[in-house]
């Protein structure tokens, strides 16, 4: 193990000491096995382990439990008021891992992007079966059991951009340190602002325990991740793959895993436009807790699993119900039909030819400096902290299990540079994400009525939410995006058409309170700031 690895894992497990020292206890206990078989007898260590499990495993289900219970469905943030850069830090080098070879039932699981490299050691061991849903092959392919350590370069801050005026720049910092000192409980903030190859990034707080976060730390954009999902769909049916008013049986029903869903709880005739615009009646896999819990441990999985969570029965399209069902199943017919899995879909489609970076919550390919997530530690012996410091498993087991509970829905990580840029491509009359059809059709399918969303009335559309700002001078200004929450993260997308300018705000915990601004939780009172001052 390198110092850096050693260091990190004894920092976590003094950490935890201090509250909880059964958690350390189990964390350690592989340790203690290997050392007492070389010690005592086979049936003593035996003997041990049983009783380790004896105490282990209920601290570790009830965690796991908390845990897939924060994990995002509606975003849950402080009801707002209704109105119609930092230096780089290099990351330490780790040993290669050891590959595996994996039995896949059908396509190879999404690489990263091109220039995430790894190193890796050749031996073979275990074979362990994982599913992927878009064919039915079978095959053999390598993967590492131990965590990959994706480059961070690819989240590296970028010159290419101007740069907004000292005095906006000023006013831009102003803004987020204002709302980060005003933060009853906070670890960080991450800032980008984007118009026409113009840029401003900043970032303030902490990544992980006693490491500061910067411009280039990856963080978990929660359901700011659908707006990928709309885009692509938008882009399929203008290439005639479907449209936007077939029917869920007609464009899934060649999926080998359809067969697998009940017809009482997924309805057959539901179409695509209903499930873009969250009309669709289905319900929300999210309600099964124990069922998450289990995606947590299972030695095999798929996105399908996640409809056959599904406990209740549909409705009848028509209402407004935010429910990640509806991602899930966009996700799977984008892969049927674009023949790719979901990320090398994303990555040809938008990633690679905008120039921008995001992976796919997965073990596999999230960086080792990704920000960790910081909430309310009450149910561990503490306040509010580092949460991946006082559970009793590691980031790597944390990733993995949110990464298939929010597959397709909130699971992309990105940086504000990477994510303002975004916005800006999807939105603006000048970006280059979808053509023009594809956005009016984007901004056409925003409702007339104002919806109940993110603790306020807003209009939702496919994936898509617009708000109005009012900026001083009682001055409105509307804004395109979608929020983002959960899990200890937090995130906010914004772009106005009026100003032609976009905003990212990340965060590595919840910000479940109103912001200094006092009419907007922290992430809508930057955003407000931000606007007000470009306009000024």
């Amino acid at each position: 193990m390198q110092p850096f690895a050693q260091k990190s894992l004894l920092k976590r497990k003094f950490s935890v000491l201090k509250t909880r020292g059964m958690i350390v206890f189990c964390k350690v206990k592989d340790g203690i096995i290997r050392k007492m078989n070389n010690m005592f007898s086979q049936p003593v260590s035996i003997a041990v382990l049983l009783a380790l499990v004896t105490a282990c495993f209920p601290s570790a289900k009830e965690v796991i439990e908390d845990v897939a219970a924060k994990s995002e469905s509606a975003p849950t943030v402080v009801p707002e008021v209704v109105h119609t850069s930092l230096p780089t830090t290099s990351a330490p080098t780790q040993p290669p891992p050891t590959l595996t070879p994996v039995v896949l039932t059908s396509s190879p699981i999404p690489s990263p992007t091109e220039v995430v490299q790894t190193e890796a050691d050749p031996t073979a061991t275990n074979v362990i079966p994982v599913s992927s849903p878009t064919s039915s092959a079978t095959a053999i392919v390598l993967v590492p059991t131990a965590t990959s350590v994706p480059s961070t370069s690819i989240f590296g801050a970028s010159p290419k951009y101007g740069a907004f005026s000292d005095e906006l720049q000023g006013s831009f910092q102003a803004a987020v340190d204002a709302e980060f000192a005003a933060a009853p409980e906070i670890a960080s903030l991450s800032v980008a602002v984007y118009t026409d190859n113009t840029m401003w990034s900043y970032a303030v707080g902490s990544a992980d325990t006693d490491v500061d976060i910067a411009v280039d730390t990856p963080i978990l954009i929660g359901s700011t991740s659908k707006t990928f999902v709309s885009a692509l769909v938008l882009t399929q049916v203008e290439d005639g793959l479907y449209s936007l008013h077939d029917s869920l049986e007609t464009v899934l029903s060649e999926h080998h895993d359809y067969s697998s869903f009940d017809q009482s709880k997924v309805n057959p005739t539901v179409t695509i436009e209903e499930m873009l615009s969250m009309t669709s009646g289905l319900a929300d896999y999210n309600e099964n807790i124990d069922g998450k819990v289990g995606l947590f441990s299972a030695t095999s999985w798929k996105p399908a699993d996640n409809i056959n969570l599904l406990q209740s029965a549909y409705d009848n399209p028509g209402a407004f119900e935010y429910v990640d069902t509806n991602l899930v199943l966009l996700g799977l017919i984008a892969e049927l039909h674009g023949g790719q899995d979901l990320y090398t879909l994303y990555k040809e489609t938008f990633l690679d030819p905008l120039g921008i970076s995001a992976v796919f919550l997965s073990p596999d390919t999230t960086p080792d400096n990704t920000a960790k997530p910081y909430d309310d530690l009450s149910n561990y012996g503490g306040g509010f902290g580092n949460l991946i410091d006082a559970v009793p498993y590691s980031f790597e087991y944390y990733v993995m299990g949110q990464g298939r509970i929010r597959w397709a829905c909130c699971g992309i990580i990105s940086t504000p540079e990477n994510i303002v840029r975004w916005a800006y491509e999807l939105y603006s009359r000048n970006g280059l994400a979808l053509s023009n059809s594809s956005r009016t059709i984007l901004l056409e399918s925003l409702s007339d009525v104002p919806v109940s969303f993110q603790g306020s009335k807003q209009h939702y559309g496919y994936f898509i939410a617009k708000r109005t700002f009012i900026l001083p001078g009682s001055i409105d200004v509307n804004a395109y995006g979608h929020p983002g929450g959960g899990g200890g993260y937090s995130s906010l997308l914004r772009y106005s058409p009026e100003l032609d300018l976009a905003v990212s705000v990340l965060a590595n915990s919840s910000l479940k309170f109103q912001g200094a601004c006092g009419e907007y939780a922290p992430q809508s009172c930057i955003a407000l700031a931000i606007f007000g001052a470009y306009r000024d």
